[in-house]
């Protein structure tokens, strides 16, 4: 019974997600990987929040079939409980007519299994893909590397033309998912060949202050954590604010 009831909710909650995002039409930011995600969001998120966006990204492991729809729908999750998941039904079209609904998502796509990116794109149609890392951290359910790497080249093909793709540029594996697309192409890493790239790090008592390139450009930024990976963060939200207000001026011309 409990599989009957989390099939029939997985699907209504799908279609009716796909329904939202069709009458809204958001842009959407994806962040996948194997590792580094939650501080990515939480980055692109201050970003744009700061440029004035509203902005909503999907909270703790919000990321799965049911939590996916859930995160763009606003609702919390029902988890074991018929009892619980009744009233988040019925809420669910209280959601079109939302005066809230925000300009930007910003979703974190986890995948424990093949076929899991798949099903994530067909409820949620990204512009923009943030790649982090891919490890064998989450190999359980795959055969192999080959075989996880295979999810995120499906991401990668499904991009639209106009779309933005941000690549760890440390990793060969993510590197390479360039040569799938002619989308615009974005890579950030510590290796002078990035786009943008990290010429020196200092440590503070606060956290480190980071020397990015990008281009002919160099500044020196403070930011309030330590860890290379809290870098990588703080460049990917730069490239994201870029790109997005890149768009903003071909839109007003």
């Amino acid at each position: 019974m409990k599989l009957l009831f989390k099939t029939i909710l997985k699907h209504y909650l799908k279609y009716i997600t796909k329904f939202v995002l069709f009458i809204r039409r958001p842009t959407i930011i994806v962040v996948a990987g194997s590792t580094n995600k939650p501080f990515v969001r939480d980055e692109i998120k201050r970003v744009l929040e700061a440029a004035g966006k509203s902005v909503r990204a999907n909270p703790k492991n919000f990321n799965t079939e049911i939590g996916l729809p859930l995160a763009v729908l606003n609702l919390p999750s029902g988890y074991n409980s018929y009892k619980n998941w009744l009233p988040i039904i019925f809420k669910t079209w209280a959601k079109i007519l939302s005066k809230n609904f925000p300009e930007f998502f910003i979703l974190m796509l986890g995948t424990s299994d093949p076929g899991d990116i798949k099903y994530l794109l067909k409820i949620v149609k990204p512009k923009i893909a943030v790649i982090t890392d891919i490890t064998q951290r989450y190999l359980e359910g795959f055969s192999d590397l080959d075989e996880l790497v295979g999810e995120y080249e499906y991401l990668v093909k499904k991009l639209p033309s106009q779309g933005l793709l941000v690549l760890n540029n440390e990793n060969n594996r993510i590197k390479n998912l360039s040569k799938l697309t002619k989308i615009k192409t974005v890579t950030f890493g510590v290796n002078n060949k990035s786009d943008f790239s990290v010429a020196q790090i200092t440590k503070t008592s606060q956290g480190q202050l980071a020397t990015i390139e990008h281009g002919d450009k160099k500044k020196e930024y403070e930011i309030n954590r330590f860890g290379l990976h809290h870098i990588y963060a703080f460049m990917i939200g730069l490239i994201i604010k870029q790109y997005v207000s890149q768009e903003e001026f071909q839109d007003s011309k």
